[in-house]
């Protein structure tokens, strides 16, 4: 006769792995759900350390010139002039929606975001469009605004690979940068 406890132990087991996803397996599962066809949906980020969370981003710029592909005139708005749109996940949930603005000069590679709560601080993303790398810097203002109290990195790559706008990353047939 089989004892109870082994068989619970091992059923638990194959469970816990078996729920164990990767947030490359929460995008997938979204993204399979038909989650990402919005016009902002163009870029998945994944950082180098995997946590379960993911970021999902645009420029306004490249939103507008696909909905002008698409036939669908972009209104011309504060929202559409030069700003990162960024919606992040957590184990397959998104948060709220954030707007970043570009950082001053010709550069489109960094964008950053002030804001007061839960301290003031700056977020800010260093974004290297030619190799789809980049940083996300959080910056505690009352302590430095040099020094990042929290730094991310990772990898960037098109979510429908298709899409090439102009002074985005190359990725290759597979969407992979």
């Amino acid at each position: 006769m089989v004892n109870r406890s082994v068989v619970a132990s091992i059923l638990l087991s194959v469970v816990s792995v078996a729920s164990a996803q990767s947030a490359r397996d929460y995008f997938e599962e979204i993204r399979s759900a038909n989650g990402f066809s919005r016009y902002s949906d163009q870029y998945v980020c994944f950082p180098d350390t995997d946590t379960g969370g993911f970021t999902v981003l645009a420029k306004t710029k490249d939103i507008a010139r696909a909905m002008e592909a698409n036939g669908e005139p972009a209104k011309q708005s504060a929202h559409l002039e030069d700003h990162l749109i960024v919606h992040t996940f957590f184990k397959g949930v998104a948060n709220d929606l954030q707007i970043f603005d570009k950082a001053k000069g010709p550069s489109d590679t960094e964008w950053s975001s002030d804001f007061a709560e839960p301290f003031h601080g700056r977020a800010v993303y260093m974004i290297n469009w030619d190799t789809g790398r980049y940083r996300y810097l959080i910056f505690a203002l009352d302590h430095s605004a040099q020094m990042p109290a929290a730094e991310v990195s990772g990898k960037c790559q098109l979510i429908h690979p298709g899409w090439t706008p102009n002074n985005s990353f190359k990725a290759d047939a597979s969407g992979a940068a």
